[in-house]
């Protein structure tokens, strides 16, 4: 059987870090892809169960390009890659 991608939005791969809240913690982590409803993002010693709400902050390094933030929740469990986890979201509110 071949493969589908049924999205109805293409990804876009970057590599930017980005800051994670929840529970008033914060910590980093390098956003992987962005999408218009979701993104993956990678951290070293943290993830999240699925259902978590986290406040999500990337930074725009280029004034032309504004910074983003959402409130986003945790759909699949994380991926171990080597050292990191990687957790897949999707946002509710963009702002």
């Amino acid at each position: 059987m071949a493969y589908e991608d049924n999205r109805n939005f293409y990804r876009v791969l970057i590599n930017a870090q980005c800051k994670i809240r929840f529970d008033e913690q914060e910590v980093m982590g390098v956003c992987k892809d962005l999408s218009a409803t979701g993104m993956s993002f990678a951290l070293t010693q943290q993830k999240f169960p699925v259902g978590t709400m986290l406040e999500i902050e990337i930074d725009s390094q280029n004034r032309e390009i504004p910074s983003f933030s959402a409130q986003a929740e945790v759909i699949r469990p994380a991926v171990e890659r080597g050292d990191e986890y990687v957790i897949g979201v999707k946002f509710h509110k963009m702002n």
